[in-house]
């Protein structure tokens, strides 16, 4: 289940969430798989297995939930010390006072590690609108991140504003405000009522523990309190990232190694040098990379191709252990 109230899909598939009514969840008809942790007056779910370094922390998209991850987890912890979690309103985590911010996300996540006692470094990976989450958390915590991974990130997200749609890179801030708060007449969608693709691919009991969360987050949706704090975020992320990666700038990452998941090709030029995309872009950001191409998967690679992700998560773990670049592994 998701909100595309507003948001317009982009070409990958991009559908996110913006700001729901800040609300306790109710009492879980379902025990969460892993730890409730206090970050101040206020509880956010880690799930964590597996024995290693490097942690690997995986960071689910819009609207989604650490169970998402359950084709990947397993198999990753095999390997190394991995770490799924639900951020701040969504899954079996409390809400916070800016949910969905880049700002509030990246705060409550080293705070997690860090009362959860989960030690670093960390491999972060990012599914859709969640590149940007963990392209901040880099920028913020440069020396607890040893590499990142993106799946299908950040690529376009899309607003309708008084009559006037477009990026909202492209918008202004205050084009961006004018579209909310949303009417309520746009809650007219049903309830969900069952999981679908892709989510069917997960096991049958999580499918049924993923429908119990989604008719949660459906019920405590208010669109006339819906805000534009968590596309303003974005917003301020996409721009910093086509800054940072204008064309005759020094990769921003220098030999960080990123490998880009993506059912599309690599781009060409002409792509990256655009600002129709942001995910083309991906591709300035470190000199130590490697783009891998889901062929024929949707937007949501890990469930989608899982494999593919674990590879590229094995390909990466084995360069940070021995030290040597991503083209060596």
């Amino acid at each position: 289940m998701r909100f595309p109230l507003a948001v317009i899909s982009g070409v990958m598939g991009l559908v996110v969430v913006v700001n729901c009514t800040p609300q306790k969840p109710s009492s879980p008809g379902y025990p969460p798989p892993g730890r409730l942790i206090d970050i101040g007056g206020r509880k956010l779910h880690l799930y964590c297995s597996g024995k290693g370094n490097p942690t690997v922390i995986l960071v689910a998209g819009g609207g989604a939930f650490s169970i998402d991850w359950a084709l990947v987890q397993p198999n990753v912890a095999e390997n190394t010390r991995v770490c799924s979690y639900d951020r701040a309103g969504l899954g079996w985590a409390d809400p916070g006072p800016a949910d969905e911010t880049v700002e509030q996300t990246i705060g409550d996540l080293h705070a997690l590690l860090r009362a959860a006692g989960e030690k670093g470094p960390y491999l972060l990976v990012g599914a859709s609108i969640a590149g940007i989450y963990i392209q901040g958390y880099q920028r913020v915590y440069p020396e607890d991140v040893v590499g990142l991974v993106f799946t299908n990130s950040s690529n376009r997200v899309g607003l309708r504003a008084k009559g006037k749609g477009g990026l909202i890179w492209d918008l202004t801030e205050d084009e961006v405000r004018s579209a909310f708060p949303l009417p309520p007449s746009v809650k007219k969608e049903a309830a969900p009522t069952r999981e679908g693709d892709p989510f069917d691919r997960l096991p049958a009991d999580l499918q049924e523990i993923r429908l119990w969360l989604d008719m949660r987050l459906w019920e405590h949706w208010d669109p006339a309190k819906a805000s534009p704090d968590s596309l303003l975020s974005w917003r301020k992320g996409f721009r910093l990232e086509f800054a940072e990666t204008d064309a005759g700038r020094k990769p921003p990452l220098g030999e960080l190694p990123v490998v880009v998941i993506s059912s599309d090709p690599i781009a060409t030029e002409s792509e990256r040098q655009s600002r129709n995309g942001a995910a083309a872009r991906l591709e300035f950001l470190r000199a130590n990379s490697a783009h891998i191409t889901a062929t024929g998967s949707g937007h949501e690679i890990h469930l989608y191709r899982p494999d593919l992700v674990v590879q590229a998560l094995e390909r990466v773990v084995t360069a940070v252990r021995n030290g040597v670049p991503l083209s060596r592994t």
